[in-house]
């Protein structure tokens, strides 16, 4: 009897283990995050001075880099521009021609257009694929600045601003 009644007591016991036992539950999270948008140009440098040079001189090159970075994943161009002619500050209308004052690019994995400065926005660089996304150090570009003073050039300083656009239209 004292066998049946551990054994019923046994039975018992598990059977309570199996009832009292829960069934597993569950929940979820939703999980999101916004990414920022990066898009920035900068310029190692924002002023360039050739010095004191007499008519015909070619200037000592100066070299601009500027650094693209973006995560936007699109085809992206650096375009350059003047905002007028190296002009004389102190006599109206002496002017640097043109194709004595240009650039010349490097850097970047994509397709430099060498050439002279336009008054619009002209396309200088052209990204390579690779370099759409290009977060960390981004893509340096370097523009090299080459000026020839023109002969006879009228004595006085001569000043224009170049212009730099970072674009995703070509």
């Amino acid at each position: 009897m004292k066998k049946l009644l551990l054994a019923s007591l046994v039975v018992a016991l598990f059977a309570g283990f199996a009832i009292a036992q829960p069934a597993d539950v569950t929940s979820n999270v939703d999980v999101q995050v916004t990414v920022n948008g990066v898009w920035t140009l900068t310029l190692d440098n924002n002023a360039v001075d050739f010095g004191i040079l007499e008519p015909g001189d070619v200037a000592t090159p100066a070299d601009i880099v500027a650094t693209v970075r973006t995560n936007q994943k699109i085809a992206w161009y650096l375009k350059l521009n003047k905002d007028q002619d190296l002009t004389n500050t102190t006599i109206p209308g002496e002017v640097f021609p043109s194709a004595n004052f240009t650039y010349a690019g490097s850097g970047g994995a994509g397709v430099w257009a060498n050439g002279t400065f336009n008054l619009l926005p002209t396309t200088a660089y052209t990204a390579d694929a690779a370099e759409y996304k290009n977060l960390g150090a981004g893509t340096a570009l370097t523009t090299t600045l080459s000026l020839t003073v023109p002969a006879p050039a009228v004595a006085g300083v001569y000043t224009n601003t170049i212009t730099y656009t970072l674009t995703a239209t070509p």
